[in-house]
């Protein structure tokens, strides 16, 4: 009876081997054995339970919990667990099950992602979220987080290290050392001293792969939200930047990375000076020559920023075949002077040359800088020719431009979110946002607040974008699945009008809430729709719009501007940081109705 009735549910759901053994994580040859009879679980045992909450998740993934509903004879669905014993009964036709023992807790260790781990050594340590930011100088709520899984510290900074000296002591104090290796699934016996202590515990705590990709995406996403409206200042004033004798200097030659700084502060100083219009950058060589010498990295930034500021458009060739480390410093130092729109950069396809180094900076009708030297001994013997003479000039453009032939646009930016810069939709899409967005807000709730309240953009531009939001969305629904990732308000929040939708500088009612919360509810019967509830944002005023190809980070805060990541390992570290919260936050869609309606 249990295969037959099995069998007949796999069916009515559609769904096959693979699908259960992928919810379940285990070989397909052990469904497949239950769907030929030769093994039954017993009864109310956990094998049969995990078989059960597969075959509901996937029912509730595509749709198809009404009919299972309808065949196993359930009117009532209150909540998902309730169904699920529902479909355990109707499977062994009624039987009693086998009395279930209480599984054993999971083992601290095998918690597989940064929130897990901290929280559990947080609830280790027995330390509040307040305490414990207290003690770091660092608001609770980004403690909260990191233990929600939505955000992640940077690693190798001064708070990793300073979490880890907190915690270690702690625990030290606490004589809970023996725990701490538990938790961590080491021997005590192995680590002699404090030191081994707190490496051991920093590279379990920070450096496992899930970390570094979520510390890439949240300092990016971090750099982008703390942009000021007002333009960049450069930290250093011009004169100190590029004295009378860096701008006099007429070397030919230069020599290391001293040379190398040395020749592009020329460079840099006299292209101000001279107010000329272009730069042409490229460089595969190790940034060291930028981020090694702080003062320098001061005199270098200020003399971009004074570009930018001055009119000075910039075209620059990433190389970026590297670690999502090295990618992130490399964006991120220019990330502040993308707003201005005199940035324009591209990305080439292909493997780095291990052997050799090129770096092209240029300027059309002034100088060039040219070095080609063997890979990794730049900085102690690099050479650098400072050229000014228009032919050889000419000739460094001619091989600019064959290179800038052969890259891809890296990244653009937008005064608003330009929906047709993605590509045409061939994987799914997620957004997460700081409430519920524009994208499942009902069209007459729109139009009631575009009306009536006041807007925090330009009338015109909000109008457009929500079109260009909706039709985005109905696309997105046709082509692929829509994944929508946002918070829903606390009660005190909502009544105190602390809940704003997005454009508006109105906060919602909670009548206006309750007509968002109705429209997603009324979306979630599509089966290409979902919704996950956060427990907080993961960023304030910024909107992530994440595809497989392109990656979309909007400002939702003066100043208002998008930018649009297209590398494909760009995307997939926010693909995969998308992931994970989503995989922290799914509910089935009975218990998030339920949750839904008490909006409503």
């Amino acid at each position: 009876m249990f295969t037959e009735r099995f069998n007949k549910i796999m069916k009515i759901i559609g769904a096959k081997p693979t699908d259960i053994a992928g919810i379940i994580g285990c070989d397909r040859s052990a469904v497949d054995r239950i769907c030929k009879g030769s093994r039954v679980p017993q009864n109310g045992g956990k094998s049969a339970l995990r078989f059960v909450a597969a075959i509901y998740s996937f029912a509730d993934e595509h749709g198809k919990t009404a009919d299972v509903l309808n065949e196993i004879g359930c009117s009532v669905s209150s909540s998902a667990e309730q169904i699920k014993g529902e479909i355990m009964r109707w499977l062994y036709d009624g039987e009693e099950p086998i009395k279930v023992h209480k599984e054993a807790p999971t083992a601290l260790h095998s918690h597989d992602k940064f929130g897990h781990r901290f929280s559990a050594i947080l609830d280790l340590a027995e330390f509040s979220n307040v305490r414990f930011g207290k003690l770091l100088n660092i608001d609770p709520s980004y403690i909260s987080r990191f233990r929600n899984g939505l955000r992640t510290p940077l690693s190798n900074s001064k708070l990793t290290e300073e979490m880890c000296r907190v915690l270690y002591s702690r625990l030290k104090g606490q004589k809970r050392l023996s725990n701490l290796a538990r938790l961590m699934n080491i021997s005590p016996e192995n680590l002699h001293d404090d030191m081994n202590w707190e490496k051991a515990l920093y590279s379990w705590l920070f450096l496992s792969e899930d970390n570094m990709v979520s510390s890439f995406v949240v300092g990016m996403v971090d750099q982008i939200g703390s942009f000021s409206a007002d333009i960049i200042q450069p930290p250093l004033p011009f004169e100190q930047a590029a004295d009378k004798t860096i701008l006099g200097d007429n070397q030919l030659l230069y020599h290391g990375m001293v040379g190398l700084q040395a020749a592009v502060l020329r460079f840099l100083g006299n292209v101000i000076e001279r107010k000329e219009k272009d730069l042409y950058l490229y460089s595969d060589q190790n940034i060291d020559w930028i981020t090694a010498d702080k003062a320098f990295q001061m005199k270098w930034m200020s003399l971009m920023i004074q570009c930018v500021t001055s009119g000075v458009k910039i075209h620059i060739i990433h190389n970026i075949e590297r670690d999502l480390t090295e990618i992130g410093e490399a964006i991120r130092s220019w990330l502040p002077l993308y707003p201005s729109g005199q940035i324009e950069s591209f990305y080439l396809n292909g493997q780095k040359n291990t052997n050799l180094s090129t770096t092209l900076f240029l300027c059309p009708g002034y100088a060039c800088i040219y070095g080609n030297n063997v890979a990794g001994t730049e900085n102690d013997s690099g050479n650098y020719l400072y050229e000014t003479e228009p032919e050889k000039i000419n000739m460094c453009r001619q091989f600019f431009d064959t290179l800038l032939g052969k890259a891809n646009r890296l990244i653009r930016v937008c005064k608003t979110a330009d929906f047709n810069l993605f590509e045409k939709l061939s994987s799914d899409i997620t957004v997460l946002s700081c409430c519920p967005t524009v994208f499942s807000m009902p069209q007459n709730l729109f139009s009631e607040c575009f009306n009536r309240y006041e807007l925090k953009v330009d009338s015109s531009d909000a109008h457009d974008i929500y079109k260009q939001m909706k039709c985005f969305f109905e696309r997105a629904l046709v082509s692929g699945h829509f994944h929508e990732c946002a918070p829903l308000p606390s009660d005190e929040d909502l009544f105190n009008g602390k809940i704003y939708p997005e454009f508006l500088s109105t906060a919602y009612s909670p009548q206006e809430f309750a007509e968002h919360t109705k429209n997603i509810i009324s979306l979630l019967d599509n089966t290409k729709y979902r919704f996950y509830p956060l427990p907080e944002p993961s960023f304030l005023d910024v909107q992530l719009i994440i595809s497989e190809k392109s990656v979309a980070v909007s400002r939702l805060k003066a100043p208002f501007f998008t930018i649009f990541l297209e590398h494909p390992l760009l995307c997939r570290a926010f693909v995969e940081y998308a992931d994970s919260v989503k995989k922290l936050y799914n509910q089935d869609k009975v218990t998030l109705k339920r949750k839904l309606e008490g909006y409503c």
